[in-house]
């Protein structure tokens, strides 16, 4: 068994979305834990491995251990872990129920490459008629009508035992709870335990058993909770112990950007996912509201950053660092004229750090727009990977925006 065909079966395009939330807790906590009351100063002894950080109290820990930057970035590190691995449990679980009840039938990686991989013993006739066939095929994926030419191969529709992509989502889902565990004993929070399980059984029942919920309409709501609103809200809570208001509104925008990723690969499927009985938002809305829907799920994230970017003021809060960089010298106490003095290295990198906040800023709504225009064309392979991808712009921009 080729490993390609493994990595490929693990949906790699999409795991930006598991990413993205992590990213985003972590560079817009960073600040009000090293720089407030949370941390009190980047000097302050590491916490403890085991019990995790001592309850906040503003009257006496401040400048205590709360924090240290070899803890957060490990308690980060495994945040990542838990929301990439317990995707790729999804990925593979959702391969394996979906193979057995034959919905990805006709999604054979072994015929999807038309390269070297074609025989080659038929002769020159049976190369031109190849040749031929394959042209057609690329013209049919190119067309409006072709939805299911777009769709991506299944390990076991592939012809993978399923047997295998199962024991392979029980690995990925026992490495998430490795990471998980390790995170419980770095934060003493023991009760995350709990969201864990329920982040397992969500996955696994999302297609799979008697009555899987991704087939009357759930998927979507599930997929904005757990890859929108969990994830952020939960990495946030694990750094800090608290989720202020900026979380939830990050993590709206996140779990937005997921749902869309989701409806473009629903939109892909309608046809296919209405015949086999998948009741999903976009077999329910058909594909022209579908469309509509899914363009405003991605549009709308953008706006979001964009309002927050106008509410912060990052040419403000960088004008502002700037300006505490620098102070008055004097000679003697008793000097009534001294000469400015700044930290020339400060000012660079908050200078730096505005640039690419206003880039990252730029990107994101570059993204989003583009993925967006993707779907009005009905070119979801190619609007797929940009969805999951803004998510991950949208990340770095709500945080490098929350550093200044």
């Amino acid at each position: 068994m080729k490993l390609g065909l493994w990595i490929q079966g693990a949906r790699p395009k999409t795991l930006p979305l598991g990413l993205a939330p992590v990213i985003a807790a972590a560079m817009t906590m960073w600040q009000p834990v090293f720089e407030g009351v949370y941390g009190g100063s980047y000097d302050h002894k590491p916490c403890p491995v085991f019990d995790g950080r001592p309850n906040l109290d503003l009257a006496s820990n401040y400048g205590r251990c709360l924090t240290s930057h070899g803890w957060y970035i490990a308690v980060t590190l495994l945040c990542a872990g838990v929301a990439v691995f317990l995707q790729i449990a999804a990925n593979f679980a959702n391969d394996y129920s979906d193979g057995v009840r034959g919905v990805d039938s006709g999604r054979d990686m072994r015929n999807a490459s038309t390269s070297g991989a074609a025989n080659i013993t038929g002769g020159a006739a049976q190369a031109q008629v190849q040749a031929q066939s394959q042209q057609l095929s690329k013209e049919s994926a190119a067309s409006e009508g072709s939805q299911r030419s777009q769709a991506p191969s299944r390990l076991v529709a592939s012809g993978v035992a399923p047997k295998k992509v199962l024991a392979a989502a029980g690995i990925s889902a026992a490495l998430a709870c490795a990471c998980g565990l390790a995170i419980i004993v770095l934060t003493g929070h023991w009760w995350l335990l709990a969201l864990g399980v329920v982040c397992i059984v969500a996955g696994w029942f999302y297609v799979g058993g008697k009555h899987p919920y991704g087939y009357h309409g759930w998927g979507e709501i599930s997929v904005f909770a757990f890859f929108g609103l969990i994830a952020t809200c939960g990495t946030s809570y694990a750094l800090s112990d608290t989720v202020p208001y900026v979380i939830i509104w990050v993590a709206v925008a996140q779990g937005l950007l997921a749902v869309a990723v989701l409806s473009v690969n629903n939109l892909r499927d309608v046809d296919e996912d209405a015949a086999h009985g998948k009741r999903t938002w976009m077999v329910r809305m058909g594909r022209s509201g579908g469309k509509k829907l899914t363009e405003m799920l991605i549009v709308v994230p953008a706006l979001m950053l964009t309002a927050e970017f106008a509410m912060r003021h990052p040419w403000t809060a960088a004008a502002e660092k700037v300006d505490t960089a620098c102070g008055w010298q004097y000679s003697s106490p008793s000097d009534s004229v001294g000469r400015e003095v700044c930290d020339y290295s400060h000012v660079a990198y908050t200078q730096h750090l505005f640039v690419v906040t206003a880039a990252a800023f730029a990107l994101s709504c570059i993204v989003c727009v583009a993925a967006a225009i993707y779907v009005h064309r009905e070119k979801y392979r190619a609007a797929l990977p940009l969805c999951a991808l803004s998510s991950l712009a949208l990340a770095f921009a709500f945080g490098t925006l929350h550093l200044l």
